[in-house]
């Protein structure tokens, strides 16, 4: 394979993963403005019930990107609410077709508390003000499988909300091998910390950490949004 030929493989399937992302961090986007404004004619701590405008917006977006989002939601920031200190509104699409809202244990006495504002998926964006892919990372206590996570942060008076989804790997891998299109030379698509989000071999394992010291060329997926889309194509040693 020359230069030439890998470098061409590298490009459009760089622009193949951050064309599907961008898309779907558009529609967030959409969610999170339409959150904002509604926000900002609330009272200080508003009841929950006043944000199930948002329950129809989300259930549309993941009908319409479907299979390549599995679930997504909204989880608010503690203490914004009037009548709950934590509060997480998530749906998964279901074998029908539809979404269904799952339900998590809020209560910080029970032995079974999910406690998404220690999540990165709910602290990273929060904390930086942006929207960011969060992952991949096993979400103990959510869906227990390895995940990617959109997010977006909704900044209101109340504080600062977090919108997101997240991504089916199995989908996402597949949009990656269409645009790879060839077993060799080995090619890890990585997140930010390092482990594996796709790849075309079956030795580099989605969740396990790549060998990023073993890579032969690295090239960032969207270079000029690095601080939304942290991911790098890795071309590793034959051997791998």
């Amino acid at each position: 394979m020359t230069a030439d030929s890998l470098n061409e493989i590298l490009q459009r399937t760089a622009l193949a993963v951050a064309t599907s992302i961008d898309r779907v961090f558009g529609e967030l986007q959409v969610l999170e403005a339409e959150l904002v404004a509604a926000a900002a004619h609330m009272p200080d701590a508003p009841e929950s019930t006043q944000f199930s405008f948002l329950q129809p917006l989300f259930e549309e977006l993941l009908v319409k990107n479907s299979p390549l989002i599995e679930g997504g939601g909204i989880a608010y920031a503690p203490g914004s609410l009037g009548d709950a200190e934590y509060w997480l509104e998530w749906w998964r699409m279901q074998p029908n077709g539809q979404p269904k809202f799952i339900g998590h244990d809020l209560n910080p006495g029970s032995i079974r508390y999910y406690d998404y504002a220690t999540r990165d998926w709910f602290k990273v964006p929060a904390a930086a003000g942006h929207p960011i892919a969060v992952g991949p990372y096993i979400d103990m206590g959510g869906i227990d499988v390895n995940t990617v996570t959109l997010t977006v942060p909704a900044l209101t008076s109340h504080g600062t909300h977090v919108l997101g989804c997240d991504l089916s790997l199995s989908t996402l891998e597949g949009i990656f091998l269409r645009a790879v299109r060839t077993p060799e030379p080995p090619l890890a698509l990585v997140g930010r910390n390092g482990r594996i989000i796709a790849s075309n071999s079956p030795r580099l394992v989605i969740g396990t950490r790549a060998a990023v010291d073993e890579a032969t060329e690295t090239v960032l997926v969207a270079p000029e949004k690095y601080d939304v889309l942290p991911w790098t194509l890795l071309v590793m040693d034959q051997q791998q």
